[in-house]
Parts: structure tokens; C-alpha cells; sequence
């Protein structure tokens, strides 16, 4: 975990839960980490179990060049990588699994910026998990949020 949005999520997180599994949703209050709220996110499960945005911080919309919400968490990945992103992201849901990824997010005119991305599980009871997460740019490119960022390959898990 090398950003700092990763690490104070992190941190907020495993105070909420206090030794569970994870904390429930109910408990998180926005209010708390409100300056990380521009890159944060909740996913959940729609009615295939495939997760999809509940919510997006405007900064992540802004750098993927569009609303996140109800959009699914397995498309923002290459072909190659969904799968996995998909089964890492179940983790979370069901085993309650904290999944670190670091990765390469590619524009629509094939710049390319470092991304690192913490998921979180959230209690929300056997019918309603969620996960609560972060995206932090490694680095903050001039082009970061005007080019939009329509694809990405996994670093490292």
C-alpha cells in the first residue's frame, strides 16, 4: 500500500470494524472521510451478482470520463483481466477479503497513468454486501481527467 488514499481508507476502515470481518455500512460515515471523497467508491451486487457502482467520487468520474453509477466494476478492465477482477472483487463480497491492485489505466488516445486501488468489504448482511474502495493516481498527469481513461491492465494483486 504505498498511496495515501489506500492508507487512510485502510485505516478508517479497520477502526470501524474492530476486530470483524468488516464493519456494516451503517457505521461509515462520509462526514469522516470526506477528503477522500472525491476518489472513493461502493459497489454492490445487481441482480446477476456481477458488482457494479452504487456510488463514484467525482474525481474517478471525472478521470473515466463519465457516471460510474450503475456501470459495471468488471468493464473498466481489459478482456483479459476481467475475470480475475471479477473473482477478487467476489472475494470481497463474500469472504470479506481486503484486495490491493495496482495497475495501468490507458486513455482513448493511449496515454497511460499508474493507479492503485484498495477494496474494502462492508457488512451489508448476507442479501446486500458491499464493498467500499479508493483509486489513487500514482501520478497526476496534466491529462489526468480531460482524457478520459477507458481501459486498464493489472500490475500486480
Amino acid at each position: 500500500m504505498n498511496q495515501n488514499g489506500s492508507i487512510t481508507l485502510f485505516h478508517y476502515w479497520n477502526r470501524l470494524r474492530d476486530g470483524r470481518p468488516a464493519p456494516k455500512r451503517s457505521e461509515v460515515e462520509p462526514a469522516d472521510i470526506k477528503s477522500l471523497l472525491a476518489d472513493t467508491f461502493i459497489l454492490e451486487k445487481d441482480t446477476r451478482g456481477e458488482a457494479v457502482f452504487r456510488l463514484a467520487g467525482t474525481r474517478l468520474c471525472a478521470v473515466y470520463g463519465r457516471e460510474l453509477k450503475g456501470f459495471s466494476f468488471r468493464s473498466l478492465w481489459r478482456e483479459k483481466d476481467q475475470r480475475l477482477i471479477s473473482k477478487l472483487i467476489q472475494g470481497v463480497f463474500d469472504q470479506k477479503s481486503v484486495v490491493l491492485i495496482t495497475y495501468e489505466g490507458f486513455s482513448r488516445t493511449d496515454r497511460s497513468s499508474k493507479f492503485e486501488l484498495l477494496a474494502l468489504p462492508l457488512d451489508g448482511g448476507v442479501d446486500n454486501p458491499r464493498c467500499l474502495g479508493v483509486i489513487s493516481a500514482a501520478e497526476k498527469p496534466f491529462w489526468l481527467g480531460a482524457d478520459p481513461i477507458d481501459d486498464a491492465l493489472i500490475d500486480s494483486i
